[in-house]
């Protein structure tokens, strides 16, 4: 027998292979761990989402001989070897998408230097205060430079869109590759990089100093009826010498009646939109809900170049502004871009220098048929609402109506959130105490995002000063909506014209049932003084005896049909006489100018303590007092028989069990149960929550169920 030490060599080696499995064994264990999400990453990460470019464009670039860092430092030579790794002459769906994530790289490179980043990104730095004068020669130079890199990046974002244009609609192109009916990676990809190079490409466009277009010539058409494909009415045609041709883009826009009234009185395209927003832009992505619809092309918000715009100091310098001017059309409209290039085959298409730019209106087309294939639109139906929001300072302008020492009052404002649409119906919406219009905002959104309310609704809100006594606001607005049904169809055939819909929170609720009510106060103001009021009214002048009959002579508004109060305290809340608030009622200040001509109207009386006087002499807050004269005259007027309507209230406790009790215990914290519930209502909603209910989200679901209904009214 061999000693140990001198095993051999068939023996040696089988333990060396026995130990070899064991530690495998053992290593098969302990696997080293990969998340799914990690390995998503991996597949699906490219230049849209990281600085590399994907792994399939990788390897391509390593067939080729290239790295993505060598690809752009010469670029045409990276492209030559690119095209010789793929042996055939028909471009594949493969090389498409390779190219265009390559261009696209391309055009993030040239961003980053120097000459384009001045160009782009900043203005120049002013030379007197950081750098030394310069020369004749260096200036020209720069501008060389600048001219230069921005035809280089234009050309860049051609060819993305060329490649990723011809990847999407191969086959219609007369590509031999059949699509998958499953979206691969590439798909998805190729469609981003596509879309954000129209985002690019027109972002560019319609800069205040035209960016890349500097040094572009651009041609305005005449308005015209005279459409292109699509339905679409040319505004301009851009002309461009890049680095290896010239290119030309057409740019035409939906043909429809709001935009076409517009372009009526101008050639100049500018006169259109003043401001092309991407739905990219930080201003449209702060909202906590977007109502979108997926699909091609990009969501922009053409910007009016006269909208009305709203601020503080605005609103103080134009008081007792004529009707016709507080009923602002919207200033914003939805738009989805696509840019496609000329060209009938895959050869035409990528050797194409002209190019179509269309804006279509994605709230009346879903779709764009592409090659006998209908394919849906992008859309953003909340990026015009976020950008109205960022615009307008309507909350700062409650609260400073509310304290400001101005003399003359400021009146109800009336704001389309669409271009108005004659076959849809009209929502209106009115905010509550101290509030505005900003405070619907979760609500529009989610209503919005309800594709049928989307294409059946039109949503219009009011902005008013919530200081004002509760009856001259009514008239107000009461006013103000007519007028704006009379202005938008004067002979009231349009869908929009009837079964409008009113919505109001708190003492918007309050003024929305005074809105749809059929009522003479002046009866019941004789009830409850003795006639003493009636008497002194009878006695005034004829001009201020009309006025306040007027204010007294409910009239509900004819469109409306249906009504949602939102913890509307109808017979007044203690919550107005608590310390606090009575303190805050305080340096609410109703303006000079009603003041006065009030006091003047009821000379010879005591108005400040007459019945009638606390009427006007009071501010919006203290009338919502359950002791308050207004209440009183109030709290028993009858809704109009041809309205529908319907009560949602809050209950901050959560004890539903209460409401067996007549609703004793139940309060929103803010509004009890019985002044907020109202005898013949079409349904009744108890829902938990404070008083800011109109936010909940089971708030918005009943109004969708409600509005839902409507429609089949």
């Amino acid at each position: 027998m061999k000693p140990f030490t001198a095993l051999s060599q068939p023996l040696r080696g089988l333990m060396a292979i026995t130990a070899l499995i064991a530690l495998s064994a053992c290593s098969t264990l302990t696997p080293p761990k990969q998340t799914p999400a990690k390995l998503l990453e991996q597949s699906r990460s490219s230049i849209v989402t990281t600085s590399a470019v994907s792994a399939a464009t990788r390897s391509i670039l390593v067939s080729s001989g290239h790295t993505q860092e060598s690809c752009m430092a010469d670029f045409e030579d990276c492209i030559q070897a690119i095209d010789a790794t793929f042996l055939v002459e028909t471009p594949s769906r493969l090389k498409l998408a390779v190219l265009s994530e390559l261009y696209y790289t391309r055009a993030q490179t040239l961003i980053a230097q120097d000459a384009c980043r001045l160009e782009l990104d900043r203005p120049p730095i002013d030379p007197y205060y950081a750098n030394a004068p310069l020369s004749d020669e260096a200036m020209r130079a720069q501008s060389e430079a600048k001219q230069m890199c921005a035809a280089q990046y234009r050309e860049a974002l051609y060819q993305t869109i060329k490649s990723s244009y011809a990847y999407l609609f191969y086959h219609g192109l007369g590509g031999a590759e059949a699509p998958s009916p499953i979206a691969q990676d590439d798909d998805v990809r190729t469609l981003d990089l596509y879309h954000l190079a129209i985002n690019d490409l027109v972002t560019q466009i319609y800069r205040a100093d035209r960016g890349i277009f500097a040094d572009a010539k651009i041609n305005d058409v005449p308005s015209s009826k005279t459409t292109t494909n699509h339905n679409q009415l040319p505004i301009s045609t851009i002309y461009s010498q890049d680095q290896s041709q010239k290119h030309t883009i057409h740019l035409s826009v939906a043909a429809d009646d709001y935009l076409q009234k517009i372009l009526a009185d101008s050639d100049d395209h500018r006169a259109l939109f003043s401001d092309l927003i991407s739905a990219y832009d930080s201003r449209l992505v702060n909202l906590d809900v977007n109502a979108r619809r997926s699909g091609l092309g990009v969501s922009f918000i053409g910007a009016i170049h006269d909208r009305h715009t709203v601020s503080a100091r605005k609103m103080n310098i134009e008081p007792n502004k004529p009707l016709d001017d507080r009923i602002h059309p919207a200033g914003h409209v939805q738009l989805t871009a696509m840019v496609q290039p000329r060209g009938d085959d895959l050869k035409q298409v990528l050797a194409a220098d002209e190019f179509d730019a269309y804006f279509f209106n994605p709230s009346k087309q879903a779709s764009i048929t592409m090659y006998g294939t209908d394919h849906p639109l992008t859309a953003n139906f909340s990026a015009g609402y976020a950008l109205w929001l960022s615009e307008n300072q309507l909350q700062q302008i409650s609260l400073m109506n509310m304290i400001s020492r101005q003399d003359a009052m400021a009146l109800p404002e009336l704001f389309m959130l669409k271009p108005y649409q004659p076959d849809q119906q009209v929502i209106i919406m009115l905010h509550g105490l101290a509030s505005s219009p900003a405070t619907w905002v979760n609500l529009t959104n989610t209503l919005l995002s309800d594709p049928k309310l989307n294409d059946n609704y039109q949503v219009w809100q009011i902005a008013y000063s919530t200081n004002l006594p509760i009856l001259e606001n009514r008239y107000q607005i009461h006013q103000l909506i007519r007028q704006a049904f009379q202005a938008v169809d004067p002979t009231g055939q349009n869908r929009a014209s009837r079964n409008a819909v009113i919505i109001g929170h708190s003492m918007g609720g309050v003024i929305s049932r005074m809105l749809v009510s059929d009522t003479d106060l002046t009866a019941a103001l004789a009830r409850l003084d003795d006639k003493k009021q009636y008497q002194l009214i009878n006695r005034l002048p004829s001009d201020q005896r009309q006025a306040i009959n007027d204010r007294l002579m409910l009239s509900s508004l004819p469109q409306i049909d249906e009504a949602v109060f939102i913890s509307a305290p109808h017979r007044g809340t203690d919550y107005a006489d608590r310390w606090f608030t009575r303190a805050a009622r305080r340096v609410i200040r109703l303006p000079a100018e009603l003041t006065k001509s009030i006091t003047e109207a009821l000379s010879g009386e005591n108005s400040a303590q007459s019945f009638l006087g606390s009427l006007y002499l009071q501010n919006g807050a203290s009338q919502l007092s359950d002791r308050s004269s207004f209440v009183a005259l109030t709290k028993d007027i009858q809704i109009s028989p041809s309205v529908r309507y319907h009560t949602i209230v809050g209950n901050h406790r959560g004890d539903q069990d209460s409401v067996d009790t007549v609703g004793a215990a139940i309060s929103d914290g803010v509004v009890p149960y019985d002044s907020s519930h109202l005898e013949g209502a079409a349904s009744e909603t108890i829902i938990t929550g404070r008083h800011n209910i109109h936010e909940n989200p089971k708030t918005i679901v009943q109004l969708r169920k409600i509005l839902h209904q409507h429609l089949l009214h």
